[in-house]
């Protein structure tokens, strides 16, 4: 959950606030309440306020993400401790030179002789649904809910920001990762990637990022959380990515 996609959870949200003005209140139609513990401002002594507050709303569920762990309410567990990834683009190695590239280096070529092409977009088509019916088949990651996903084309038709980096082969959607930006700071945001059953189409669009990323002026590729799965670690760090955010992702189960 970022705040560069408060507007793709407010597609599936009942209510959606700030509590003052600070952190974002996501409430879904099953009386489950995410909170955003990282804030808009500077100073972040009100967590515990707003997490009182939330607790005393008509929820059932309360999840909150944070940089520290929350135990203000009781009946709360830590489904896991994660890191948000980022990649410093302006020193990345886009030769991709050196033993400590040569796994990506190979991806990248064995790519390209497959025959993999990219293309920038905004529209999103039955094949992209296809694409993420697939996924969501085959995969499952607490950080996104399946009605953030199955969002994606509302989210495209109703906001003029954010973009589509896809990928084909002989003229065919292979997979595609959401990109957004935060402009004031110069950072470049790829929190979704969905891919069908294609060798290192993943490992493809990740550099097309990145070249995207640099071509456009931007300092920072920020890759997202790893999603609680070793793997997804794994390949952010084979890209250079480092830990910059912890993030705590919590959830309270509310007495009625």
């Amino acid at each position: 959950m970022c705040e560069h996609l408060l507007c793709l959870y407010s597609m599936v949200s009942e209510v959606m606030t700030l509590f003052n003005d600070n952190y974002p209140v996501i409430i879904n139609q099953y009386d489950e309440a995410d909170v955003i513990l990282f804030g808009f401002l500077k100073g972040d002594e009100k967590r515990e306020e707003c997490l009182r507050t939330v607790s005393q709303l008509p929820v059932k569920t309360l999840n909150s993400v944070s940089p520290v762990p929350m135990e203000e309410l009781p009946n709360t567990v830590t489904r896991y401790v994660d890191w948000d990834y980022q990649i410093d683009v302006q020193h990345f190695d886009f030769e991709l030179g050196g033993s400590g590239n040569r796994s990506i280096r190979h991806s990248v070529n064995q790519a390209e002789k497959r025959g993999y092409t990219v293309k920038v977009g905004r529209e999103f088509t039955i094949n992209h649904a296809y694409i993420l019916s697939r996924h969501m088949s085959h995969h499952s990651f607490d950080v996104w809910d399946y009605e953030e996903l199955v969002s994606l084309d509302r989210f495209f038709r109703e906001h003029d920001h954010g973009l589509l980096m896809e990928a084909y082969l002989d003229g065919r959607l292979i997979g595609f990762d959401i990109v957004d930006f935060f402009e004031e700071t110069h950072i470049m945001v790829t929190p979704i990637g969905l891919y069908l059953d294609y060798p290192r189409v993943s490992d493809f669009l990740m550099y097309e990022n990145l070249k995207y990323a640099r071509d456009k002026g931007y300092e920072t590729l920020d890759v997202g959380p790893t999603c609680g799965s070793q793997g997804l670690a794994a390949f952010k760090k084979k890209w250079s990515a480092s830990p910059k955010y912890k993030l705590y992702v919590q959830t309270s189960t509310i007495d009625p």
